[in-house]
């Protein structure tokens, strides 16, 4: 069977960006929205917003920040006429993430230059149907990586990265793992 009915939805959109020199730069960005259906018990609503800043002090020094939230609510219930117990099934799914994320890059010297960026992201919700253990629910999941490059002229670039990782699942911990990973490159364009 596939449950139709008429529904609301409403939602927007905001962008904001603001540059106060060349130097700084702000962006924002918005999405609200709700949906209702009037026949059926099912509502969804949604809420995202992401901010990020820039600063670059000159080609050789630069800055970058940034959040973003997301925000999801699905609730829905149904009545079955035949089957087992229970017969009236009432579900949810919450879920909130939060990503905070950073980042530099330097250029000391002509040839020489440091790179750093990470993001840590933070999921918390569930998932949950008429009172059974949740199938979800919160995470954590931070990276970085950080590199150190040098600039050979006419040969091409030598960079070594560090990366570093780990992702923890509080309802299914089965998924959790840690991992580095160290990696030599060669870059050269022509």
């Amino acid at each position: 069977y596939t449950r139709i009915s008429a529904h609301t939805d409403v939602g927007g959109r905001f962008v904001f960006r603001f540059r106060p020199t060349e130097k700084i730069s702000v962006e924002d960005n918005m999405i609200i929205r709700n949906r209702k259906f009037a026949e059926t018990d099912f509502q969804n609503n949604f809420r995202s917003n992401a901010l990020s800043i820039s600063y670059t002090l000159s080609d050789q020094f630069s800055l970058f920040g940034g959040f973003s939230y997301d925000s999801f609510l699905a609730e829905a219930s149904v009545t079955f006429i035949r089957g087992t117990q229970p017969r009236d099934v009432f579900w949810r799914d919450q879920t909130l993430n939060r990503v905070w994320q950073a980042g530099l890059s330097a250029k000391p010297v002509r040839n020489l230059g440091f790179t750093f960026s990470g993001n840590f992201i933070r999921s918390t919700g569930a998932g949950e149907i008429s009172g059974e253990p949740p199938y979800f629910g919160p995470l954590t999941w931070p990276y970085a990586t950080g590199s150190v490059y040098y600039d050979f002229p006419k040969l091409g670039r030598l960079a070594i990265d560090l990366q570093r990782t780990y992702y923890l699942e509080e309802v299914v911990p089965g998924n959790d793992f840690r991992a580095n990973m160290l990696t030599v490159r060669w870059t050269r364009d022509f």
